[in-house]
């Protein structure tokens, strides 16, 4: 004997359509607003593999530093809050520092911006070198993804006792900063002992 197929009333078949499309959209939409508010921060550095980067804020209201993560085929990778990128600035140790004769005396930080150096240009090393203020903190962004290109180099400097190998680093092209944010840089140099601030 053959079973006659049950039809579905219109009523019920238009519910079911209903809540398959509510199903499709929220597994479409769920890991997008998991990673809402959060910013993938990539920092680039090319020929310096194995240089210790972290990223760190410096707000009046809030201080905050990364865990330090060496470069990996060019590159390291922050996934922080938003939120945290007011105020972000780089840290970079070269891996020539480790065998330096005398310390630095202060923390490489990346020079986002020169003074007198538009956002978005290029910069070499000889220029950057006559420059002797610069920021260092960035806006923020919101974004999912934020990339700073960063050129590292290693230097002599007057150290703590004698001649110290130190970084010298920035970001290349240069990027948008905070205003009133400038700091004082050494023939390009920047450097800091606490978290740069960024008010």
């Amino acid at each position: 004997m053959t079973v006659p197929a049950r039809r579905t009333s219109p009523a019920v078949a238009a519910v079911l359509a209903l809540v398959a499309g509510l199903l499709a959209t929220f597994l479409v939409a769920t890991p997008a607003s998991a990673a809402a508010g959060r910013t993938r921060v990539v920092v680039k550095v090319a020929d310096c593999e194995g240089c210790q980067v972290f990223v760190q804020q410096g707000l009046r209201e809030r201080w905050w530093a990364s865990k330090t993560r060496p470069v990996r085929d060019g590159k390291v990778v922050f996934v922080v809050p938003s939120s945290r990128t007011h105020g972000l600035s780089i840290g970079i140790t070269g891996t020539w520092e480790a065998a330096s004769p005398h310390p630095s005396g202060f923390q490489a930080i990346v020079a986002l911006r020169y003074k007198g150096v538009p956002a978005g240009s290029g910069i070499d090393q000889a220029t950057a070198a006559t420059k002797h203020r610069a920021s260092a903190c960035f806006p923020g962004t919101n974004a999912h993804r934020v990339v700073f290109h960063v050129t590292a180099r290693k230097v002599t400097i007057a150290g703590n006792g004698g001649p110290a190998d130190t970084t010298m680093a920035w970001a290349d092209p240069q990027v948008r900063t905070m205003r009133g944010t400038l700091m004082e840089v050494f023939d390009g140099v920047a450097g800091a002992q606490d978290i740069v601030p960024c008010w």
